[in-house]
């Protein structure tokens, strides 16, 4: 199942290899929708990345898989050497759209922003052990997972950890408020 909102400046390709059901299907529809929203405003009005990146830039796209424990497992062993499972898994397109743009960052009108791993049964886990609903633990590791693509590492230092954390508590704090108007 893919979920592209065509014409829109966030474009998300959203892809499933656990089983959901329709309203599932439907409600991660809608709440990307939303969440994408935030992520433009994060990125036009709070420049959370290098306005450089932005020109001739028509839209931004990005590929969410949701996935088991297996496949994040096997994710995170291949590519990050951590033979471990884990909630969200990031793989950027770019070292990082902090800096300007420079002449060997090859783009087109569409800028690529990479690929998101979530695993679904951690992110049900830690939905009851937050007491949170599947859905707001789903969007806050959308969050985050876009937030690394854009360039941030909460692991470089403590500095680097603050600077990201804002930026989610702040994208976090947008979605709700989104949320509440609806999709």
């Amino acid at each position: 199942m893919a979920i592209m909102k065509k014409h829109a400046f966030i474009q998300v390709d959203f892809q499933s290899s656990v089983r959901l059901s329709a309203s599932e299907k439907h409600k991660i529809a809608n709440w990307l929708k939303m969440a994408s929203g935030v992520i433009e405003i994060l990125i036009k009005n709070h420049k959370i990345i290098h306005s450089s990146w932005l020109k001739d830039t028509s839209c931004i796209k990005v590929s969410v898989l949701l996935c088991g424990e297996a496949k994040i497992k096997q994710l995170n062993s291949e590519y990050r050497n951590k033979n471990k499972v884990t909630d969200v898994l990031s793989f950027p397109s770019f070292n990082s759209l902090r800096r300007a743009k420079e002449k060997g960052d090859f783009t087109t009108e569409e800028l690529y922003l990479g690929d998101l791993a979530i695993c679904h049964s951690r992110t049900k886990q830690q939905a009851r052990d937050f007491k949170i609903s599947y859905w707001d633990e789903f969007i806050h590791l959308f969050m985050h997972g876009i937030i690394h693509l854009l360039g941030y590492d909460h692991e470089l230092s403590q500095k680097e950890e603050k600077v990201m954390q804002n930026f989610e508590n702040l994208s976090l704090d947008m979605f709700s408020k989104a949320k509440k108007k609806g999709p």
